[in-house]
């Protein structure tokens, strides 16, 4: 299948998690057997040339729009490369103000497949809220339902991040990990530091403060714990600064922003993989969980014992064999089961084993690929109505 994916509203290659997402899945679409092509925003230096990433041919696109509610208006360069290229489907990543490659499809008469990552159904206090209140005719939720009822089929990490009338055509499929990428280190000794290691955007409701602080009380509680946080964002020196006031400044490394190659060599060196949500803090998340975050799946494949907040989704995902959960925002209890790791080492190697292997099992890059391939072929067979 000649596979063309547009993400007009990212960078790639980059480090964030939607990029990352972006290029590795068509990495291992690629693997499985498809010829992928891959659009996105133009790099700093803009060139007019694809570039080859592990058989993903990547096309930055030549217009970067001035004021990105306006990407979607860019479609014709998505149409122009279409057909040069000859795709038998196009993909589109959902973004409120993207429709690039739906547009293009309509306009050449290629089925399209959404996929959804952020949510695609209006919610309080999101910025396309805030805009439609400025109006009467409510031009961003009116541009939303258009791209809906585009789309053939789609396929979201949470069935939640999509109106009740089309689950019945969404397929769920999460994140995923390159297993050969991301691999087990040494494992926790039996005594001397455990090392903990936490990757964040340092948004509010990653939770960095709350763990800096649990990471001081567990210390000065006598555990021989070492951290190291990895990434940037507007958190980020509230967390030094809590770090700092609980004692603990000498222990916690942040590295700032890291390339996402750099990652596995940093998970390899560590032991348990810190995941502190606080889902109150983010407003979106009234619709209900639908992260699928993919530290937590590199956390497993480099075989790391795993500690995140105590959430429905999050059990679903994470066996207690692979996790230990403590309740959301809870900084006893997260010092409290920080201690307790640092005293029980054997459960910390036997917890990273089992996440090694679930990882293997169920959640490379190429098992997600695979279903996403599922919901290609229906769309090219016609087996579900499009969107009405």
């Amino acid at each position: 299948m000649r596979i063309l994916y547009v993400a007009s509203g990212m960078q790639i290659p980059g480090s964030h998690g939607g990029s990352v997402h972006a290029l590795e899945l068509c990495r291992a679409l690629s693997r499985v057997g498809h010829e992928v092509h891959l659009v996105s925003l133009p790099p700093d230096r803009p060139t007019d040339a694809a570039v080859d990433l592990d058989g993903v041919h990547l096309y930055p696109l030549r217009t970067r729009p001035m004021i990105p509610q306006f990407d979607m208006f860019h479609w014709r360069e998505v149409k122009r490369l279409a057909g040069q290229i000859g795709p038998d489907i196009i993909v589109e990543r959902f973004y409120t103000f993207g429709g690039r490659g739906l547009i293009a499809a309509s306009e050449l008469g290629l089925p399209s497949v959404l996929e959804v990552n952020s949510p695609a159904l209006p919610y309080p206090g999101s910025l396309r809220d805030r805009l439609d209140k400025l109006t009467l005719v409510r031009p961003v939720d009116r541009w939303r339902q258009w791209m809906l009822r585009q789309a053939s089929r789609y396929y979201a990490t949470s069935e939640l991040l999509l109106p009740d009338e089309l689950r019945d055509r969404t397929t769920v499929v999460v994140n995923g990990v390159d297993c050969e990428t991301f691999t087990p280190g040494e494992p926790a000794p039996d005594d001397g530091p455990l090392r903990l290691v936490h990757v964040s955007s340092f948004r509010p409701w990653h939770g960095t403060v709350d763990l800096a602080r649990a990471f001081g009380a567990a210390v000065s509680a006598g555990a021989d714990l070492e951290m190291i946080c990895l990434g940037e964002g507007p958190e980020l020196e509230r967390a030094r600064r809590a770090a700092t006031d609980a004692g603990a400044g000498d222990r916690i490394v942040f590295t700032g922003s890291v390339p996402h190659v750099d990652v596995p060599g940093y998970l390899a060196d560590a032991h348990v993989g810190l995941a502190p949500f606080s889902p109150a803090e983010f407003r979106a998340l009234e619709l209900g969980w639908y992260w699928s975050p993919i530290k937590l799946f590199e956390y497993m494949a480099s075989g790391l014992a795993i500690v995140t907040a105590d959430i429905d989704a999050l059990r679903q995902l994470l066996p207690e064999d692979v996790a230990q959960f403590y309740p959301p925002g809870d900084i006893e209890a997260l010092s409290t089961m920080l201690i307790a790791l640092h005293e029980v080492r054997d459960a910390v190697r036997a917890m990273g084993a089992s996440g090694r292997q679930l990882a293997l099992e169920r959640f490379t890059w190429d098992h997600q690929a695979m279903k996403v391939t599922g919901v290609l072929e229906a769309a090219l067979s016609g087996s579900m109505p499009r969107g009405g």
